[in-house]
């Protein structure tokens, strides 16, 4: 399965947001921070998947 989302930016963009934030606002910008960090932990390391060149 493949997407178009980057975990890594999404969490860069949603603390960006929290920066900008203040009080419970900012917490949940941390968190949603915190869960696209989560997936880019989880997701397979970009290196090791094969290219759409590779699977075509």
């Amino acid at each position: 399965m493949d997407n178009d989302f980057d975990p890594q930016a999404q969490a860069e963009a949603a603390m960006n947001e929290a920066v900008q934030a203040d009080g419970l606002e900012r917490q949940r910008w941390i968190r949603v921070a915190q869960a696209w960090l989560e997936l880019a932990r989880a997701r397979p390391n970009e290196a090791s998947r094969p290219s759409k060149k590779q699977t075509a």
